[in-house]
């Protein structure tokens, strides 16, 4: 029997009154799925917006360790063009905070090391990245020639290297303790050192169209609005030099919106005092409310699939399917199998179908439903483009 997990202090404030805004449930794949739901709720202390009701740290370090989706084996480890250009943006906001060429760079959370790379080629040549993936560490060195760890921050921080700048790009949403991290943090960066961050704003996820509680993913953990990203900070002995809300081009026609910031690593701790935090709230009732019409739209289209009875093939396992297998009737449709680029799924079962390799997509005539709106376009290109194959595609988006 599964430990029903304790209940998860605010990771801003560490206060434990909290309201509950939306319950979020997620189908399992065999052995890999790190959490199968949790409470949306915000902390009634500082108004920030959390994942409630999850498993510990280990989980999700375990779970990043062996089952990474930032490796891109459907490219061969190359990075999208959208995620190409989000990169140069980043590199460039960073750059000017930058005080010297010579400033030692780590990037925690790196993947294949893109953006350390662009940072190189704006003249800061002492970058290095921390990857829980060794296969995200052998793609990196490949394709740009950039020393990853896969070592742990705790492993790192006992050691003696020490940096001015630490990136955290797409971090901070997925670390269940963040008390821990930030203690390393402030071990392995040198005094006054800078630390980058970005984050999906939770004020903006209804202005941009994607799946319905897309945001609400098996790993986004934190949902922050500019104010509880600072109080998170402050509490940790960071002092803010530079913060601004703007979006980020995520796939084709698909938008997240997202906070940028540069903080200061301060002598004392906390750092600051604590302002409630009320746009979190408003931003997350907005987009529960605007998801629930697009996911009922969702399920009359599935209901439909459902009822034609019609064999068929699924591509993806991600939050996109797994939360649909758990909360409509995609479950009870005739799935043959679901396809997957990333290998670590290939081989394993989602409520007893297989999950194969796309590379056996012309064994099978069925029509194949692409589970994704973020990578719709993609897959559908994928498909029409492999030899052979001829598939019948059902869409659940129309864009």
């Amino acid at each position: 029997m599964t430990a029903t997990p304790a209940p998860r202090a605010c990771p801003a404030c560490g206060g434990m009154g909290k309201r509950v805004l939306f319950h979020q449930e997620f189908a399992a794949v065999e052995q890999a799925t790190p959490v199968t739901g949790y409470d949306v709720v915000v902390c009634s202390a500082c108004g920030c917006g959390f994942a409630d009701g999850i498993p510990g740290q280990r989980a999700f370090d375990q779970y990043y360790r062996e089952m990474s989706k930032y490796e891109y084996h459907q490219r061969d480890g190359a990075e999208s063009e959208f995620d190409q250009r989000r990169m140069e943006i980043i590199a460039r906001i960073i750059a000017p905070h930058i005080p010297v060429r010579d400033a030692r760079i780590l990037d925690v959370g790196c993947a294949t090391g893109r953006l350390l790379a662009n940072l190189r080629e704006l003249g800061f040549s002492n970058v290095s990245g921390l990857d829980p993936s060794p296969a995200c560490a052998v793609a990196a060195g490949r394709l740009y020639g950039i020393a990853v760890r896969t070592m742990t921050l705790a492993e790192l921080g006992a050691g003696t290297e020490r940096f001015d700048v630490v990136i955290l790009v797409g971090v901070l949403e997925h670390l269940r303790d963040l008390d821990e991290a930030f203690v390393q943090l402030r071990t392995i960066l040198n005094p006054n050192g800078l630390l980058y961050l970005e984050v999906p704003d939770a004020t903006a996820f209804a202005n941009w169209q994607n799946a319905p509680y897309q945001d609400f993913s098996t790993e986004h953990l934190n949902f922050f609005a500019p104010i509880s990203l600072e109080n998170t900070l402050s509490q940790r002995g960071f002092s803010r030099v530079f913060l601004e809300q703007n979006l980020r081009e995520q796939s084709y026609k698909t938008v997240m919106s997202n906070i940028s910031a540069v903080f200061r690593k301060e002598s004392t701790v906390p750092f600051g005092a604590l302002a409630f935090d009320v746009d979190t709230t408003t931003g997350l009732e907005r987009y529960i409310a605007d998801c629930a019409i697009e996911d009922r739209r969702l399920h009359s289209k599935i209901d439909a699939l459902v009822d034609a009875g019609r064999p068929m093939l699924v591509w993806g396992v991600g939050t996109h399917t797994t939360r649909l297998m758990a909360t409509s009737r995609l479950a009870d449709a005739n799935i043959v199998a679901f396809i997957e680029s990333n290998a670590r799924y290939q081989g394993k079962t989602l409520l007893g179908r297989p999950i194969i390799s796309p590379d056996t997509l012309h064994q099978h005539p069925e029509p194949v439903l692409i589970s994704s709106r973020v990578f719709q376009h993609e897959i559908a290109a994928q498909v029409r483009n492999t030899p052979g194959c001829t598939n019948e595609l059902i869409l659940l988006y129309d864009f």
